[in-house]
């Protein structure tokens, strides 16, 4: 198995494992999802990519203009949690290879999903499977995002920037590309509880190839204090900085 092979089973794994307790862990990743929808007018056949548990995908199949929703996540548990309806067909898979034919989608959405697959291989694949004209709506982590995990020493991604989504996209036939940027925190009492959050919906995993090793108490302490450095009158900060990305694809 190749390594970015093994990094893919190695996400689906641990976002399989979170998926039961997905939800009540993930309020900030819902409202980075409710800024996502004021963006989008949703029309036509969609595909939610990194569908999660489904939240999205229910909303999406809820609107009006909407005839069918492809909820694809590389996590079977995950999968599995989404509720049935019959507007949304679940769709085990990778963004990076997407399990559908060519121009079949009218719009693509994703929230907080991109960001586990190489930015030029998952604009390829969406432009792909959308038809010429088609709507891409995505939010993903700038290189801002978790400075406090990073500054503690803990292993924290290297997220793309606009200009590396800029140039996935643009390369891959997309247009009227454009971007806007949020900031979003969630506060934790302890270096504890916010490290147990982040492995409750499945986010501790890193696609960095560095090995994990087994730390003992004097790094615990160390970063411990490290992120009670950053502490604020709420509480220790997890803070994202949140790239919301909209595109079409060029007309044929």
């Amino acid at each position: 198995m190749s390594p970015t092979a093994r990094t893919r089973a190695r996400i689906a794994e641990r976002f399989s494992r979170a998926a039961a307790g997905y939800e009540a862990h993930a309020q900030l990743q819902q409202a980075i999802a409710t800024e996502l929808r004021a963006a989008f007018v949703p029309r036509g056949v969609v595909l939610d990519a990194g569908c999660g548990t489904g939240r999205d995908s229910l909303w999406l199949a809820a609107q009006p203009e909407v005839a069918a929703v492809y909820a694809l996540d590389v996590a079977p548990q995950m999968l599995a949690a989404v509720p049935a309806h019959a507007r949304i067909t679940p769709l085990l898979g990778d963004v990076a290879a997407l399990p559908l034919p060519a121009a079949c989608v009218d719009q693509a959405f994703s929230n907080f999903a991109l960001q586990w697959t190489d930015a030029m291989a998952a604009a390829a694949e969406l432009a792909r499977v959308l038809r010429p004209g088609g709507a891409l709506c995505f939010s993903v982590p700038g290189p801002g995002s978790l400075a406090a995990l990073a500054a503690a020493g803990l292993m924290v991604n290297a997220f793309a920037d606009d200009s590396e989504w800029a140039m996935a996209l643009m390369c891959n036939g997309f247009t009227d590309v454009d971007f806007f940027h949020a900031t979003h925190a969630a506060h934790f009492a302890t270096p504890q509880e916010m490290l147990r959050a982040l492995k409750a919906i499945g986010a501790n995993t890193a696609t960095g190839t560095a090995g994990a090793a087994v730390h003992g108490r004097a790094w615990w302490q160390r970063v411990s204090a490290a992120l009670e450095a950053a502490r604020e009158p709420a509480g220790i900060p997890l803070r994202y900085e949140v790239i919301y990305v909209r595109a079409r694809r060029a007309e044929d």
